[in-house]
């Protein structure tokens, strides 16, 4: 964005942090009193280069959270692959669990609230009422559980509903008000003594738009939520980060006065959490999850066909349980890793979801009580979008699975990997130039590169960051892999707990001959050519310190050692105030007030004649980039000051927000934009690349490419990568706004051989007739090629509707005369305009 008369170039320094921090509300009004748009004049000097752009900021960041990997671009179609997940609990009558371990005992609910789980009543909808319960807490460490009331469309997933949240935190010690529309808005928090170990009465009373609160019959809290109130729902039970108990629910509404008592179903099989037991016929059986000596992790899963006539076994329907999708006469392939006492026949087929159709069934023949792996492959009969795999046995006798693999045969893989096509070409679609493997998941301990080679059923599972039974099937060398292959540059991010020499038998791993030891490993993996790796980050969002520095400096020592190339990124974090001191500042998101450990690095790296980058990430919520954009910028201005001749350069390797939707388009290209002006920060990666549809764990609603089993397709932000990948121009040019354009933000840059000159605008505010004048470059072509992305601000698309928001490309006669030509930029919009 510039001011009024100033040149792009601000933005490189001075522009950024007013510009960020005084737009509040709508960015300017552009309309005269008679509705007309205010004119605009953008100035364009083709012969002033005033730097160069970078390819690489065409970025995306994939990280296996919200199942991006699995579940997605993973080829594997199966979810609990090799059976770790414990059994579902027990169905609370009356009640639906969404994600947790909801157990009863003497009308009383136990739950861990780690993960944001929620009990949600079958009871009907009701808009005005009270709700009540009593709660109590374990030890009044960082707990917090309540009720949710007039609750829609919930999911697995901690802000995964639309609802009022009433809830106590026994950490904070305060009664919580909050309103959740598949994320968290907080409303009020007022003290509140919540001790631990008693039950505590919590009452909510709804009329309209009005909520009262009382705890133990003491009106705490009474709030008018005004023309944000939610419409009618039903009521739940809500925990996050930590242990609860409940007993007593009641609800009050129009039919009266309703108790509803916690009564746990029966449950009489023992089977792994992502599978479901399945039966035809008379047959009768049991299931047993096996502890001694495991296929892999801490458990299998066994099954026994005791009697009667027909099927037994277990089925399953992928991630989250959503089905399969089959296409008829297409080919799948897959094994199974099973053992038995005697020979014994195993069924595996393909089916719809009730089991009322099979589309395809192989016999497979269990012959050792050893670990035996069972090829197969199948072609269903019939297409269905929503099936089930199952594997049975139709006759008295017990097998024991240990892994189960399935995926489409060569025609539904990217170039013969493990890579779902379909999303893999719609990476490719999208023109992404670089991808940074990396995240959060890093830092679980189990967490380690050398549990990701060899035969992925073999690797051993590990208590996941975003999922606790996490298969280590597709991992580092798996990311390379598919990233040579699509033609991007590639960024692994590897965990602060590795070991100096297990880094550098990576680096032998990645680039060593096949006639070294883990040169010799990478070929058996399938790889022999040595990968063209250039770059490598260490952490991610770390607390860069002393702690940090010494960790970083050995494992730096290491890989130089085998590579001297490598460019080793610090995993550094998010800056929320502009630092003016390197030596004392505020603002950190790893709550550190110096740049010491920083500088270390970089007299480290110059000691040893080497480059370092540093990642930093930015806040892209929208319309507008956040403070952290400033930030950054900032943060390289501190290094400038205290690098001493170190050679230094700042990565953005995720531009990050809570929601995939137009304004949040909006604020990705204003961060590029301002980036490129900039010129020295080389690449940028948004997060999250992949996010599966109906899939939000944790608040980060952002991914740029939306998937199902049977489709793939962009939100507003990924449109937005794919206008700058497929419109990049290497030569940035000078470039003025004039008049009202505080709203509008421009970026100019040409072809390498002056003929191509391209505009990137950003229009945050209402509709503005723009005045487009070009000095030394005079358009050959009467023709512009235009592409607009425009919309609301809140509008995302959905896979009903895959192209409800979508750049539209014009041919567009500019009339340039006299050195200029008008173009009226719509509201909400980021525009393209290539002139030849």
């Amino acid at each position: 964005m510039t001011f009024p008369g100033r040149s792009c170039l601000l933005a490189k320094r001075l522009f950024i942090i007013p510009c960020f921090l005084l737009t509040l509300g709508p960015a300017v009004l552009i309309f005269t009193a008679d509705g007309q748009a205010k004119e605009v004049s953008i100035n364009v000097d083709a012969s002033q280069i005033t730097g160069r752009v970078s390819p690489l900021l065409a970025g995306v960041c994939i990280e296996d959270v919200n199942h991006e990997i699995y579940g997605g671009l993973y080829s594997q179609m199966i979810f609990g692959e090799s059976f770790q997940e414990p059994p579902p609990p027990p169905a609370i009558a009356g009640f639906r669990a969404f994600g947790g371990s909801w157990a009863v005992q003497d009308g009383v609910v136990n739950i861990n609230g780690r993960d944001g789980p929620k009990l949600v009543s079958e009871q009907a909808a009701f808009t005005d009422g009270s709700a009540g319960a009593e709660l109590r807490f374990a030890d009044g460490k960082n707990e917090n559980a309540g009720l949710i009331l007039r609750v829609k469309e919930p999911d697995k997933g901690a802000d995964s509903f639309i609802g009022y949240e009433v809830s106590l935190d026994a950490g904070r010690q305060i009664l919580r008000l909050a309103r959740h529309r598949h994320d968290f808005e907080p409303i009020k928090d007022v003290p509140c003594q919540v001790p631990a170990g008693k039950w505590l009465a919590l009452e909510a009373k709804l009329a309209g738009s009005t909520i009262q609160i009382s705890v133990d019959g003491k009106m705490m809290l009474s709030c008018d939520d005004g023309s944000n109130a939610l419409a009618a729902g039903t009521v739940g039970l809500r925990a996050w980060q930590g242990a609860a108990q409940y007993r007593n629910l009641w609800v009050k509404s129009k039919a009266g006065i309703e108790k509803l008592a916690f009564a746990q179903n029966k449950q009489e099989s023992e089977v792994s959490g992502m599978w479901r037991m399945t039966r035809r016929g008379t047959a009768n059986g049991r299931f047993a999850l096996i502890t001694k000596h495991p296929f892999a992790g801490e458990q299998s899963q066994e099954i026994i066909f005791d009697s009667g006539a027909g099927e037994w076994g277990l089925e399953n329907r992928g991630l989250n349980r959503w089905g399969m999708n089959f296409l008829a006469g297409k080919i799948y392939e897959g094994r199974v890793w099973a053992r038995a006492e005697k020979p014994t026949k195993l069924y595996a087929a393909m089916e719809s979801a009730d089991g009322s159709k099979i589309y395809a069934e192989e016999p497979l023949t269990v012959e050792s009580n050893g670990w035996q792996r069972l090829d197969f492959r199948m072609t269903p009969g019939a297409a269905d979008p929503a099936g089930r795999f199952v594997l049975k046995l139709k006759a008295p006798g017990a097998v024991t699975l240990g892994h189960v693999f399935l995926q489409p045969g060569e025609w539904g893989r990217f170039k013969g990997l493990p890579v779902r096509r379909d999303i893999a070409d719609a990476l490719v679609a999208q023109g992404v130039t670089v991808l940074r493997y990396g995240g959060s998941m890093v830092n679980a301990p189990g967490y380690k590169w050398k549990k990701m080679t060899g035969p992925r059923d073999q690797r051993p599972p590990y208590d996941g960051t975003w999922y606790h039974y996490s298969s280590n099937g597709w991992g580092i060398p798996d990311f390379m892999n598919f990233s040579a292959a699509a033609g991007f540059e590639y960024i692994p991010d590897f965990s602060m707990d590795e070991k100096p020499q297990d880094m550098a038998d990576f680096m032998e791993y990645a680039k060593g001959a096949t006639n070294t030891d883990w040169g010799r490993r990478r070929a058996a993996d399938g790889h022999p050519l040595p990968y063209r790796l250039h770059y490598l980050e260490l952490g991610n969002e770390e607390r860069v310190d002393a702690a940090y520095a010494g960790k970083f400096e050995a494992l730096a020592k290491a890989i130089w050692a085998k590579d001297k190339d490598i460019i080793l990124v610090v995993g550094d974090f998010a800056y929320h105030q502009p630092i003016q001191n390197p030596f004392s500042f505020t603002g950190a998101d790893s709550h550190i007030t110096s740049l010491a450990a920083q500088q270390r690095i970089l007299k480290f790296a110059q000691a040893h004649n080497r480059e370092i980058w540093f990642d930093l990430h930015v806040g892209t919520d929208g319309p507008r980039p956040d403070i952290s954009l400033a930030g950054m910028f900032s943060y390289i201005d501190a290094l400038e000051r205290i690098a001493d001749g170190a050679r230094f350069k700042v990565a953005v390797f995720e531009l990050n927000a809570g929601n995939h939707a137009q304004k949040r388009a909006l604020a990705n290209a204003l961060a590029l934009n301002a980036i490129a002006r900039d010129g020295r920060v080389p690449i940028v990666t948004s997060a999250n690349g992949l996010q599966p549809d109906g899939q939000n764990d944790n608040g980060w609603d952002q991914g740029l490419l939306f998937f199902n089993p049977s489709q793939a397709w962009l939100q507003p932000p990924g449109y937005v990568t794919r206008m700058i990948s497929k419109n990049y121009r290497p030569q940035l040019i000078r470039c003025d706004v004039e008049g009202a354009g505080n709203g509008l933000d421009v970026t100019a840059a040409r072809s390498a051989d002056g003929r191509m000159l391209s505009l990137q605008i950003v229009n945050v505010g209402a509709a503005v007739s723009a005045s487009i004048k070009l000095e030394h470059f005079l358009p050959a072509s009467p023709d512009a090629v235009v592409t607009e992305l425009a919309g609301p601000l809140e509008e995302t698309n959905d896979a009903e509707h895959p192209d409800h928001i979508q750049p539209r490309s014009m041919i567009w006669p500019h009339s340039f005369a006299g050195g200029e030509m008008k173009r009226t930029l719509p509201a909400r919009s980021f525009t393209v305009i290539n002139f030849e």
